[in-house]
């Protein structure tokens, strides 16, 4: 037995050392490859490029999603792109005289109602400039043709396998109470404010009142505006157009449909769209910026002026511990941005761009803080979202914009607390608890929280509640009484909060970025962008097995990034205490 004992143990060495080793080996590999795809780089730079000739046209695969913020990776393998790059590429576009105009294949868009807003005013601008805008759809949906309208012509190609879906608005939310009931598990949610729904649907089958109404009111603007459009942009009868729309004559329907509804203005394929209107001379946008930047390679004169654009995207935390949350905010990463921003003498403002429901109410009173005592100028501007903790953080800012289907508001309280005694009693586990407490004031998930603690937490909240309100008030220079008035979880458009006094323009990041230049007389700036920088380990574990990462970059690491519970902080970190958190509401 012990002999055999000694061979099972010589053999799992045996293959932990060859597993090591092979990782080792694809470590080497990894960091060849990393050469050559330099010296590739390298090379293919050194090629010349044809240049770019006259009257070409750029043909644009729209994405399906953007971020604002970016995330810099090793000799930026990722290739991702932000919503401000988009912008920048399109100005380039619309600045070059040899673009004729542009060629919108929306097949998979899918940017959010601030964007897609902020990228209208920006073909515009290129309209303006003599640039051609012509949209090509195979799908057709509510989100794609709203951007399609700002083309001189849309087309979908002649066929009956066209999907289309141009109708009224649609908002399914799921209730999950009787499943909690099923199951055993309940949720207690605390909210200050009637319209501050965020969690209802863990304690009730149905909508609220409060919500639907709130909810309603938002989708019925959005689809006016939607109709409004669609009525001036295709010169039709709006009543008409909306009665037809409604009644789902454009669900799954025929180009010629909609073409003879004058929705559409060609019926054709794409390769045959381009014969007709005599389109030979185009480059894909990746052909076009590279030939592009390849012209571009001389020497610039560095300005002695800076803008930075900060973002603030994703959930707010109080710590960085969430690996599987893709983008967080936290009070510890603004301050380190703000400390570069502040030492850099060149840079004389920011813009915040905010994307954000919310998240800790601790959190995002500590952002604040760190805004509030920033000496140089902040302008914020809101993208799709900055409601609840999002909306707090961007009251700390000078002057705030948001798009006119900006989400935002939400201003109130909501505390979750998750019971799972009944499910405990179910699988037959007890729970004995040894305390010295006068009261009871225990909040584990195994029990239901008793009285008294449930009313420290609601004089918390309530007390999160009143300084939310005071410190909205101090920001936007408002009467608590009339803050309290829009208050209460109500969530708004930009273009309502504007109308009520929670922003003060209606722009995107562009307008921000101009704006806060000429307030600073500003005529010759560079605008640059606070870029996260990921670190060499970021890219292996997401590429190596775990066992192997571990022995190569070592046990610690591998415990920080991989640890048993890490993936579960986020949320414990929104259970228990006020958090300041939009519902959704799937806009």
């Amino acid at each position: 037995m012990e002999t055999l004992k000694k061979i099972l143990k010589g053999l799992k060495n045996f293959f932990k050392h060859i597993f090591v080793e092979m990782g080792k080996a694809f470590f080497k590999l990894i960091i060849l490859g990393l050469v050559i795809l330099g010296v590739t780089k390298y090379i293919k730079n050194q090629q010349k490029l044809p240049p770019i000739e006259n009257k070409t046209y750029v043909v644009i695969d729209m994405p399906r999603t953007l971020g604002e913020s970016k995330i810099k990776t090793l000799l930026d393998l990722n290739k991702e792109e932000n919503f401000y790059e988009f912008l920048k590429e399109l100005n380039i576009m619309k600045d070059d005289k040899r673009v004729k105009g542009l060629i919108l294949k929306l097949n998979n868009y899918g940017l959010n109602r601030a964007q897609t807003e902020e990228l209208k005013v920006k073909l515009r601008e290129l309209k303006k400039e003599g640039k051609r805008i012509y949209a090509y759809l195979e799908e057709i949906n509510n989100v794609n043709y709203s951007l399609a309208l700002e083309a001189r012509n849309i087309i979908v190609p002649d066929t009956n396998f066209l999907v289309s879906d141009i109708s009224g608005y649609n908002g399914t939310f799921p209730y999950y109470k009787e499943l909690g009931d099923n199951l055993g598990l309940e949720a207690e949610i605390i909210h200050i404010g009637d319209f501050k729904s965020y969690g209802e649907n863990y304690r009730q089958n149905h909508m609220s009142k409060e919500f639907k109404e709130n909810t309603k009111r938002i989708y019925d603007r959005l689809y006016e505006n939607y109709v409004g459009d669609i009525a001036r942009k295709r010169q039709v009868d709006k009543d008409k157009i909306n009665d037809k729309i409604l009644s789902g004559d454009f669900v799954m329907s025929s180009g010629n449909t909609l073409k003879n509804n004058k929705l559409v203005d060609e019926v054709i394929y794409y390769e045959d769209f381009l014969v007709k209107n005599e389109i030979n001379n185009y480059l894909s946008r990746s052909e076009y910026l590279t030939r592009y930047y390849e012209e571009k390679k001389l020497p610039t004169i560095p300005k002695k002026e800076k803008l930075a654009i900060v973002y603030l995207e994703g959930n707010i935390v109080l710590n960085e511990n969430s690996k599987n949350v893709e983008k967080i905010i936290t009070p510890k990463s603004v301050k380190e941005k703000l400390k570069i921003i502040e030492k850099d003498k060149e840079i004389k403002g920011i813009v915040l761009r905010i994307n954000s429901s919310g998240g800790s109410a601790l959190a995002s009173d500590l952002i604040y803080k760190s805004l509030k005592e920033f000496e140089k100028p902040i302008y914020v501007s809101m993208g799709g979202v900055a409601a609840s903790g999002g909306y707090f953080i961007s009251a700390a800012g000078d002057k705030i914009y948001a798009d006119k289907e900006t989400i935002t508001g939400s201003i109130g309280v909501v505390t979750i607390i998750p019971n799972a005694s009944k499910l405990m009693e179910k699988v037959g586990i007890n729970f004995e608890t040894l305390t010295n407490n006068k009261h009871d004031l225990d909040m584990g998930i195994y029990r239901k929280i008793s009285p008294e603690m449930k009313n420290k937490i609601y004089n918390s909240s309530m007390s999160s509640y009143n300084e939310f309100l005071t410190k909205m008030s101090t920001s936007r220079k408002m009467k608590i009484s009339d803050i309290e008035k829009i208050a209460g979880g109500r969530v708004w458009l930009g273009s309502e909060a504007k109308e009520i006094g929670l922003v003060d323009e209606i722009g995107g990041l562009e307008k921000a970025i101009d704006d806060l230049a000429k307030e600073l007389k500003l005529e010759d700036y560079k605008v640059v962008e606070a870029v996260k920088n990921e670190k060499i380990e970021s890219l292996l574990k997401t590429i190596l097995p775990k066992y192997i990462f571990r022995d190569l970059m070592g046990d610690n690491l591998l415990v920080k990034e991989f640890g048993n519970m890490e993936e579960f902080k986020l949320q414990e970190e929104l259970l228990n205490r006020p958090v300041l958190y939009a519902p959704e509401t799937k806009f």
